[in-house]
């Protein structure tokens, strides 16, 4: 399965497995990678990762991370991000016809991601790891009478879009 680079914004840099050569990622999004990947991003930059299908991963300035694991065994897709230093933001695809077991992993802590959520996971330097959950906009939580959020299209909808989007303005311009 494969990662996306939806948005890139500064200097954000990619090692590729087995590769041992850092490559700077263009600002130009479509460019995808596979698991095994080592991402980080510069100061003032950041960098928006669809991981096919599953979820979507907004990496903050000055993050480092790794993608160890992204693969589809049956009806289950496993991820593990390895943040060694910075934040990410996660969040599921609603739209998932398959299981996700969805995990962020820094030095102190495992944090598993479950759908419906949006969690910011800092990690390192002078921070202590910390994680924030909490619902995401446009997922199905509730009701009208418990004051619930209304359906909008999902991340990785929106992401599916603008892929789309790209393929149609590259076709029409060949």
């Amino acid at each position: 399965m494969d990662v996306t680079i939806d948005e890139a914004k500064g200097d954000i840099e990619m090692m590729l497995p087995n590769i041992f050569d850092w490559v700077p990622i263009p600002e130009e999004s479509g460019n995808t990678f596979s698991e095994g990947t080592q991402i980080r991003t510069g100061l003032f930059s950041s960098v928006t990762l669809v991981l096919e299908e599953s979820s979507v991963v907004l990496v903050d300035s000055l993050t480092y991370l790794t993608v160890e694991q992204f693969f589809r065994s049956g009806n289950v897709v496993t991820t593990r991000i390895n943040l060694i230093i910075g934040s990410i933001v996660s969040t599921l695809d609603d739209g998932a016809k398959f299981e996700n077991d969805y995990q962020i992993i820094t030095p102190s802590l495992t944090e598993m991601l479950n759908s419906g959520e949006i969690k910011k996971v800092v990690s390192g330097a002078m921070y202590h790891d910390s994680v924030r959950t909490g619902p995401r906009k446009g997922a199905d939580v509730g009701s009208e009478e418990t004051g619930g959020y209304k359906k909008e299209p999902s991340a990785g909808q929106r992401a599916r879009a603008n892929a789309q989007k790209r393929e149609s303005s590259t076709v029409q311009g060949n």
